[in-house]
């Protein structure tokens, strides 16, 4: 099926493309492309005119400003995965990015267009959310941040107005002995979205969890940030059994259904393996053991 009767506008400044968004009625932002554009051709969504981001300087590239690392919505998984900041400071960010889908899809996807296209099997927000990532969303009168796990209202649903675009994310520096993990399975090697997924963050002080955050994704509507699971790690001592029993309570945090792709009780199973195994490479990472590696089952 061929795309017809679709205006494409390319604004230079998120100025431009502001204003467009709020004159044009029925507009859709293209970014990357490669969610937008097949949603398009399948009829899934409709559009009058499309706003293409390509030519805005403002949303491309990584750069750290003080004490948070600042990625501009139009940054691809291929420059994430490669940038020496992210691979020094957030290597679980890095692994998610390489592990998307094919190296055609990495070079041509954006960070603003996985995260607002909102489907609950996209691999970079668990990642992000661990490590405490906001969203900067702009209107032509004002600007607003909010935390990444409060971005999701459900399947392919933002709390991002018709008048708001998503300009950045920025995530702060992590504290020393911090360390964040993303781990995810699929059906096959390679091009295959996440059957399940889980990201485990623990910060230690004092031989203790100072913070822990565990994230699951792909068993819910949204990312479910599992704040019971966290909780009963928080203020312990690491050790195997510990992470065990939290893996366990991380099962129930989950809302898996079946499909295509695996059956409720499979999903169920997965992110008891992924949680455990996320907690211990994040431990491993707070304590300087590890640097970046796969991510797949």
């Amino acid at each position: 099926m061929y795309i017809t009767g679709i205006r494409v506008h390319s604004p230079q400044t998120v100025a431009e493309a502001l204003e467009l968004l709020a004159d044009l009625k029925n507009a859709r932002i293209l970014a990357g492309g490669t969610d937008i554009l097949v949603d398009l051709k399948q009829g899934l969504t409709k559009a009058g005119d499309l706003i293409s981001l390509k030519n805005i300087q403002e949303l491309k590239g990584i750069e750290k400003k003080g004490k948070t690392i600042r990625i501009g919505a139009f940054t691809t998984p291929q420059e994430i995965h490669s940038n020496s900041l992210i691979r020094q400071h957030f290597p679980a960010l890095a692994e998610a990015a390489r592990s998307m889908a094919s190296a055609q899809i990495r070079t041509l996807a954006t960070i603003g267009g996985n995260i607002t296209s909102a489907v609950p099997s996209a691999d970079l927000p668990p990642s992000l959310i661990a490590a405490d990532a906001t969203a900067e969303l702009r209107r032509a009168e004002s600007t607003r941040e909010i935390p990444l796990f409060e971005f999701f209202a459900g399947p392919r649903e933002t709390v991002c107005r018709k008048e708001e675009l998503l300009v950045s994310v920025r995530i702060p520096l992590p504290p020393p002995y911090t360390g964040i993990s993303y781990k995810k399975f699929t059906l096959r090697e390679a091009n295959a979205l996440a059957v399940a997924s889980a990201a485990s963050r623990l910060t230690l002080k004092n031989n203790k969890m100072e913070k822990v955050t565990v994230v699951l994704g792909a068993v819910a509507p949204t990312p479910v940030l599992a704040k019971k699971t966290a909780g009963f790690l928080q203020g312990k001592t690491t050790s195997q059994n510990l992470f065990e029993e939290a893996a366990a309570l991380a099962v129930e945090e989950g809302k898996p259904i079946s499909d295509i792709r695996g059956s409720a009780w499979f999903r169920k199973e997965l992110i008891r393996v992924l949680t455990l195994r996320s907690l211990a490479e994040a431990l491993e990472r707070a304590l300087g053991k590890t640097g970046e590696k796969k991510n797949s089952l």
